[in-house]
């Protein structure tokens, strides 16, 4: 047996390993609570805590196969911002069914906030000198390479999300739940994305450590990049689907919903994991991950909300789909698909 043959049988163990344990736990977990709860309600304390421990659980159980494949990304800085995340986690579970402990700012707990600025500084502070910075490349915990990334890529995906509202707006296709207020979209918008960085980065690093990191490098080595941006983004849709089913995004449509939020994360997908290629790390990920999430609700507010959530799903996802056929032009997929023919 070659050592090219070894090396992909120790990907597909690890990757069938991280896929078994993620949709168990998530289905089991999501599961549970409709049998305890009710239908999905985004009042209920308990919906609450298993709708933020969904989105931690990628990046949980990387961490815990990265263990127990004794990854040698697994290094002390490494171990260091995974502590954070794990400590984030354990407190803003408890904190988000109980009392927060020392209060709440915008209605999200303090303490856990709190964790979360001062693992970001750690982080900043692991990224100035070059032997802690090369302890976080490996776990692409680094800031990575080609910085100018982190400008122009979040700038033309926000261009494209506060865009597709205006489009509703114009069009007569939707309309503000308030009013039409740019100045008041970018007055509210802006400042909460730097806010909810800091405090809620954990979030959105729970889903995309374990997908654009822990996931894709071991499904890109094994069917290159086209073939596995594209299973990449079907597997983060079906982790999805039993929440679709029970009224997340698309209530009422459990089929439609369905295959609607597969082509979304295979747009969306394909636009975070090109960041993560062009980069080396995972941040910009997280970053755009919470562009993505953060300015829907804000531009219901003061741009416009489409009236057909089918048909503005479907603009939506469509006009995505342009920017990523710009995109997938890249030279950086075909080094991935020589790389795989040369095994």
């Amino acid at each position: 047996m070659t050592e090219a043959v070894l090396e992909r049988g120790q990907l597909k163990k690890e990757l069938y390993t991280f896929l078994i344990i993620t949709f168990a736990a998530t289905y089991i977990l999501q599961l549970g609570i409709y049998t305890i709860a009710g239908p999905l309600s985004y009042t209920s304390p308990l919906w609450g805590v298993a709708l933020s421990a969904s989105m931690f659980l990628p990046a949980i159980v990387a961490i815990f196969c990265m263990a127990y494949f004794k990854s040698h990304a697994l290094t002390t800085e490494t171990k260091i911002i995974f502590t954070f995340f794990l400590v984030y986690v354990v407190l803003f579970l408890f904190e988000s069914f109980f009392p927060p402990i020392i209060g709440s700012i915008m209605d999200k707990p303090l303490l856990s906030g709190i964790v979360g600025v001062l693992g970001i500084l750690t982080l900043i502070v692991l990224n100035l000198k070059k032997k802690w910075r090369n302890g976080l490349k490996l776990s692409k915990l680094y800031f990575g390479k080609n910085i100018k990334y982190y400008i122009f890529l979040p700038l033309i995906f926000s261009a494209i999300l506060i865009l597709t509202p205006i489009l509703y707006y114009i069009s007569g296709l939707g309309s503000p739940a308030t009013e039409f207020n740019l100045y008041m979209f970018f007055n509210t918008w802006i400042p909460s994305l730097i806010l909810f960085f800091f405090i809620l980065w954990p979030s959105y690093f729970g889903e995309e450590y374990g997908w654009r990191f822990y996931l894709q490098d071991r499904l890109f080595p094994l069917l290159g990049g086209y073939k596995g941006v594209l299973m990449l983004g079907i597997i983060w849709g079906l982790w999805h689907s039993v929440l679709i089913v029970l009224g997340h995004n698309y209530p009422g449509y459990p089929i439609l919903g369905n295959v609607l939020m597969i082509l979304y994360c295979i747009v969306l997908g394909t636009i975070f994991s090109y960041a993560v290629l062009k980069t080396g790390s995972i941040w910009i990920a997280v970053i755009l991950h919470l562009i993505n999430n953060k300015t829907a609700p804000v531009a219901t507010s003061f741009i416009a909300n489409s009236d057909n959530l089918i048909l503005g799903s479907v603009i939506g996802i469509a006009i995505l789909a342009v920017f990523v056929l710009v995109l997938l032009k890249s030279k950086v997929w075909k080094m991935i698909n020589l790389a795989v023919n040369e095994k």
